[in-house]
């Protein structure tokens, strides 16, 4: 399941009883504990989609459909948790925002990248959700992004634009009042669009060696992940071979991802799908000529070739060798 931070919904608590809601009503809502959200551990976390369901049960329950907003922009920076601490100590805004870039798969599956467009740039939120349940956590992840351009560039700065790829739910006044900058529906993406020259501004009291620290302590989560994940890809495609469902919509949608996130955290790995599928393959294919006694005709079947002549192709190129000539080696 794709999972978030718990941290990304700090505030959650204090929004509600601004806007009049009782947030147990809501932790009720979906059988969660009334401390669901208190007392946090850093590195806690829970399903993305719960957090996109405690934000639409907020909003209905108040009619304040900028509700997520109201909660985003009330964070700071914290809630990145060691990401956040990296990027206060990178060299420049544009060196804290490529590190939040390239380390906030450890904290959140939705992808972030820094567009330059000359004059401007942005920071593009890509959404994981599909696209008709996107606008709450879209108006989370802007506040967010205002959160950390005034950490790491001074309280006094200022969008040029915020672009949402959804409709507009609310009166224009309260995004206008967070952002204090023109605000568009219903664009190709959803950004913060920023001057171009902030990304040159050096960030004040950035210290060199706890950078080094921190970017180890980021790397070593980043493996362990690596390893996790491609783990679970290899036992589902493995548990999916003999029902020929090992597509990568199928073990994607196990994993609740998108299938164009699972191929880009592969190519992460150095590593495409067609190639674990194959490397699979391979390791299935001599287990079982070495171990069983089945046929070529069945094992061609059980690994999803067409016919025994596509696995045999396969298989001499390989070992060099046959399935048969294989199996006669190891006799």
């Amino acid at each position: 399941m794709a999972e978030v931070r718990k941290m990304a919904l700090s505030g959650f608590i204090e929004t509600a009883v601004e806007l009049n809601i009782d947030p147990d009503r809501i932790f009720q809502e979906f059988e969660l504990n009334s401390n669901y959200l208190t007392n946090i551990d850093n590195d806690e976390m829970m399903e993305f989609e719960l957090a996109d369901k405690l934000i639409r049960s907020l909003a209905k329950m108040s009619g304040k459909h900028y509700c997520g907003m109201l909660m985003g922009i009330r964070q700071d920076i914290r809630f990145l948790g060691i990401i956040g601490y990296l990027m206060q100590q990178s060299n420049n805004v544009f060196d804290a925002l490529m590190a939040l870039s390239k380390h906030l798969s450890i904290h959140s599956p939705t992808p972030v990248k820094i567009e330059n467009y000359g004059k401007l740039s942005s920071i593009n939120y890509i959404n994981i959700l599909p696209f008709n349940r996107q606008s709450y956590t879209n108006e989370v992840a802007m506040a967010q992004a205002m959160v950390v351009m005034k950490a790491i560039c001074g309280n006094q700065f200022k969008p040029e634009a915020v672009h949402f790829n959804h409709s507009r739910m609310s009166d224009i006044t309260q995004y206008k009042k967070t952002f204090r900058a023109p605000i568009y529906f219903e664009q190709v993406r959803t950004e913060l669009i920023y001057d171009s020259a902030l990304n040159e501004q050096a960030i004040l009291r950035a210290d060199p060696l706890l950078k080094e620290i921190l970017i180890k302590q980021i790397e070593q989560i980043q493996t362990e992940e690596i390893t996790d994940l491609r783990s679970q890809i290899e036992i589902l495609i493995r548990r999916s071979l003999q029902s020929q469902r090992y597509q990568i919509n199928h073990i994607a949608k196990n994993l609740s991802m998108h299938p164009r996130t699972l191929q880009r955290k592969l190519k992460e790995m150095g590593i495409s799908y067609s190639e674990v599928i194959e490397n699979i393959r391979k390791e299935v294919a001599t287990e079982r000529l070495e171990n069983s006694n089945i046929t070529i005709m069945q094992l061609s079947d059980y690994l999803g070739y067409k016919d025994n002549t596509a696995f045999t192709r396969a298989f001499k190129k390989w070992f060099k060798v046959t399935p048969i000539e294989w199996r006669k080696r190891g006799k």
